[in-house]
């Protein structure tokens, strides 16, 4: 025997030298009868055939593949279409039989095999590109195969047809880590065959489709997966086709559709997350995909997820307890299972709503996931480097002898082996670190998919008897009084009227059995309240709107702080009550408290409604304005719930409305614009000569102008345009007037708005505001504008102008509009007239909205309220604009205070109470609008603000009369 190389053994410990010696004689021997040889680089050749037995007794048995690989180099990635090239050109030149294919085919997948664990094993490529290669050349080697059979077929039996006489492909669904493109090196690939329609084969032997395709199915399996003197190509399982076993090998698309809706199992769909579509025409690919994606993911979120995951991973540690496998890093503790159950659970839950989790790839999922803040960066990135080190160790395991195995080995020369080529300087070393890595995901695994609640026996106990007989109350109030309960008879009654709801009796033995199991948490959590009995009615509320909706159920039994957070803002606010039961998808908010309490600013808000704008066709007006109700919907109720809790201190939460209101409207006026203008074109008018393309703003008034919005604020706004000039008409096919342009975009934006879908009206809209009212134009122009600003408007109408500013739509329109505002404004006026016209609008709208008796109370319109407080100051910052027109740059009531009490309108004292009873009657208002329970006399509280107003007022009341005096 020639002795080996000193290079060969340089990078090998001494206890694999005699076997590296062993390869070198055969391979020496096998070369010099072949008349082959190879220059190679020795170091890296016993660095390979030490840790791969398989590419040393291939290399052997064909001495010829390393030579023609060095010639090739190792240096180079292979890419998806290099491999359908190459696989093409290997059925192209092999032998045109069924033989020759087969033995072509696996010849070529051995020799990619060697390329794939040399460049691994060398340190070519990085484990990512490994699995890439992997995956491309299998994928490659299918869908090429799979071409050649079928036109091999159709030579025989003829080409299947539908019943309209359109050929008919077969497609191949592939699963699991094929379809993700993370195929491992000794993997079987789980193939399942479809077709898109019945019919029969024209041009041969006259079949059915059907029987057709299971022909084509079987030929392709046998190609692939029989072992012949070469080996095999790869093994392929088809049981994860509809029915396993005993179902039909290839399957047409109606009835697999059939199948999934009725049959599918969640497993099924935990299975479709990464199936990949190879074969076909385009179109059948695509209708395929679509017919999946609704059995994969829900239309909403599905937490009953949580609960099948938790049985097949059950079920998965039960086998390997009964196997003993627990040195298997696929299905053991901390293995890849576990990654992978972590990033399609979440896919499962939420990949309805959010398509962007629609993804194969878990390395992908796991970058979302991250992204969209459902883990922390940290918990990512540790299962990121945890799943890279678990396959590349997986990986190596089989590249030792080219065998399907997750298991680390036990014998000596197997665990030298896998430690040199993971890079370790021994096993106790290599197992250090993968200890390391398998308790990160445990960590992660254990807070995501965590077990259930272990059920408190008493209470259900006590429950389940009085689900059966209502009247049966004793074990229910003896545990109710046990865990703190003082109104126990008040808490049975309430139970009791839920029990005998008709969507509690026909509940389900499983639905039933969720339900207490909530109930039972949910109870031991209210009886400490001090208004247990009000609180439960609002529980009760939510559970009669949501039982027949598991998802839902699920969540909260798989989220204590869901629970935690609905029972507080329950019982802060009925409001929560309503809005949770009336839009459960609201529950989904409860899951973070973080996030519940994170206010977002404009920029914020604009890329969040971005974001699940883009999860909807732009066509699909419809959705769009689902999702626009179900953004401002979010939005308002985190900031109602920070508003109650107190977790934040906002200051103004009439500006933080605005702002919200701000993003939408401006989505809203580009929907409505670009929906016109697809029909009509764009408008354009001709000015001294100049083409000029007009645009259009929406002005906001009132309290919304102001950045004073309460929770059931309506929207006062007001619609501008810039068309003036000649040749006023759209540019599209269907050309219309400019102004009737206008109009009809902002007739598109108040039914964007106003139209009650599913999940109601967006915001009530009122433009009375406008030029002339009702009677007026619904769009002016900004020259109609100006002049009936200067020329027509009442005082009051100047005054509501003061609480105006842009908020969408074009910048020339709202450049114009300021300088409008300016000119009309910022002029001297008569202090008698001014005063005159305040008084008396302000008295009549008391006299018509005022409380009517002590027993109420309105704190926007009685005496000393906050229109008294919005008046007298609008009186005071018009007659001072014409020498202070900076006071223009601001549009809320508080910020004019301060501008009064800087040019002495108001003194400084006088400025601070004003603006402190203003705060307070907001907060108050919106309290009211939010139905919060006060713990305090809200009239005691408010009536000494009143009273002070009031002398304020009242003083702008003498100035009047002094004033008329004056110029009598």
């Amino acid at each position: 025997m020639s002795s080996a190389p000193e290079q060969l053994l340089s990078l090998v410990p001494a206890t694999l030298h005699p076997t590296l010696a062993n390869y070198w004689h055969d391979w020496s021997v096998a070369c010099e009868q072949a008349g082959v040889g190879a220059s190679v680089d020795l170091s890296v050749l016993g660095k390979v055939w030490a840790c791969s037995d398989f590419v040393a007794r291939v290399l052997i048995r064909r001495p010829a593949l390393l030579a023609e690989l060095c010639n090739e180099g190792f240096e180079a990635e292979r890419l998806a279409d290099d491999y359908q090239q190459l696989v093409a050109q290997t059925i192209s030149a092999a032998e045109p039989t069924e033989e020759g294919l087969m033995r072509a085919l696996r010849l070529t997948r051995q020799k990619e095999m060697v390329r794939i664990a040399w460049r691994d094993l060398a340190g070519l490529a990085d484990i990512e590109q490994v699995l890439h290669e992997l995956s491309d050349l299998a994928e490659a080697i299918i869908e090429q195969t799979l071409a050649y059979l079928y036109q091999q077929t159709t030579e025989t039996l003829g080409i299947p047809k539908n019943p309209q006489g359109e050929p008919q492909q077969m497609l191949v669904l592939a699963m699991g880590k094929l379809g993700g493109r993370e195929l491992n090196f000794s993997s079987d690939i789980d193939l399942i065959f479809a077709y898109a329609e019945e019919g029969s084969t024209e041009g041969g032997r006259h079949l059915s489709n059907h029987e057709f395709f299971v022909r084509l199915s079987r030929k392709l399996i046998r190609v692939l997966d029989e072992i012949t003197a070469e080996g095999f190509v790869y093994r392929v399982d088809t049981r994860l086709r509809p029915n396993g076993d005993s179902g039909a090998l290839a399957m047409n698309f109606t009835a697999m559709e059939h199948y999934y809706q009725l049959q599918g199992r969640d497993w099924e769909r935990y299975a479709m997350i990464k199936a990949k579509i190879i074969g076909g025409t385009e179109s059948e690919r695509h209708t395929l995909a679509s017919m999946l994606r609704p059995f994969t993911y829900r239309r909403y979120l599905d937490f009953g997820a949580f609960e099948s995951i938790r049985e097949m991973k059950g079920m998965i540690e039960a086998e390997m307890r009964r196997k003993s496998m627990q040195h298997n890093i696929k299905l053991g503790r901390g293995g890849i299972r576990e990654i992978e159950f972590i990033g399609q659970t979440f896919q499962l839950i939420r990949g309805g709503p959010t398509p962007e989790l629609q993804v194969r790839s878990i390395l992908k999922v796991l970058a979302l996931l991250a992204e969209l803040g459902y883990l922390e960066p940290d918990e990512a990135d540790a299962l990121k480097q945890t799943y890279l080190f678990l396959r590349k160790l997986e990986n190596r395991l089989q590249m030792e002898r080219d065998q399907q195995t997750q298991t680390l080995p036990t014998d000596g020369l197997s665990r030298e082996r896998i430690w040199l080529a993971m890079g370790f300087e021994d096993w106790d070393a290599l197992m250090l670190v993968l200890d390391q890595h398998r308790e990160a995901v445990t960590q992660v695994f254990d807070s995501v998919i965590s077990s259930e609640e272990q059920p408190d026996t008493e209470c259900i106990d006590a429950l389940q008897l009085f689900w059966t007989d209502t009247s049966n109350t004793q074990s229910l109030a003896s545990w109710l009084s046990e865990a703190g309960c003082e109104k126990v008879d008040d808490i049975v009654d309430v139970l009791a009227r839920f029990r005998g709801s008709v969507k509690i009796r026909t509940l389900s033995a499983e639905g039933t059995r969720r339900l207490q199991q909530l109930l039972m948490l949910l109870l031991k959590q209210i009886v400490v309240y001090d208004n247990a009995r009000v609180l439960l009615d609002r529980i009760v509320e939510i559970l009669a709107a949501i039982v027949g909706r598991p998802v839902y159920i699920s969540l909260l039994l798989e989220y204590p702080i869901a629970q935690q957070q609905m029972l507080e803002l329950c019982a802060a606010s009925h409001w929560f009550t309503n809005e949770l039961a009336r839009y459960p998808i609201l529950l989904d908010e409860l899951l973070d408290s973080g996030e519940l309490f994170r206010q977002n600013d404009g920029e914020q808000l604009t890329t969040e409604l971005e974001r699940l704008m883009s999860q909807v066709d732009e066509n699909d007006l419809e959705q769009q304005m689902e999702r626009l109700r179900q953004f401002r919907r979010t939005e308002i109720f985190k900031l109602a719930a920070t508003d109650v809790i107190h977790v934040h201190e906002i200051w103004d939460v009439g500006a933080k409305l605005s702002t919200i209101a701000d993003v939408v409207l401006k989505k809203v006026l580009q929907l409505a614009w670009n929906a016109i203008c697809q029909r009509h074109g764009n408008p354009v008018c001709t000015i001294d000569g100049q083409t000029y393309h007009p645009g259009m703003a929406i002005i906001a008034y009132g309290k919304l102008g102001g950045l004073e919005m309460g929770y059931g604020s309506d929207l006062d706004i007001v619609f501008l345009h810039d068309s003036s000039g000649q040749k006023q008409h759209t540019d599209g096919e269907k050309i219309i007037d400019n102004s009737q342009f206008f109009i009809r975009v902002a007739q598109k934006v108040l039914h964007i708005l106003g139209t009650r879908t599913h999940s109601g009206i967006l915001y009530e809209a009122d433009t009375r505001l406008r030029p002339d009212g009702r009677a007026g134009m619904l769009v002016s122009s900004v020259t109609a504008f100006e002049d009936y600003q200067k020329n027509k408007a009442w005082t009051w109408e100047h005054q509501a102008l003061l609480r105006t500013r842009r908020i969408a739509g074009s910048e020339p329109v709202s450049q114009e509009f300021a300088r409008i505002r300016q000119s009309v404004l910022a002029v001297p006026r008569d202090p008698a007239q001014l005063c005159g016209d305040v008084v008396e609008m302000r008295e009549k709208m008391r006299s018509h909205l005022a409380s009517r008796d002590a027993s109420s109370i309105n704190i926007k319109q009685d005496a000393g309220g906050m229109v008294d407080i919005e008046f007298m100051t609008q009186a005071g910052i018009l007659l001072s604009l014409a020498d202070h027109p900076e006071m223009l740059s601001v549009s809320s009531t508080l910020e004019f205070i301060e501008y009064l009490a800087a040019v002495g309108w108001y003194t400084s004292a006088e400025a601070d109470e004003l603006a402190t009873a203003y705060k307070l009657f907001r907060q108050q208002t919106n309290k009211q609008a939010l139905e919060v329970e006060l713990a305090w006399d809200i009239r005691q509280l408010l009536q000494p603000h009143f009273d002070r107003v009031t002398a304020l007022w009242n003083r702008l009341v003498v100035a009047k009369r002094t004033l008329e005096q004056a110029s009598s």
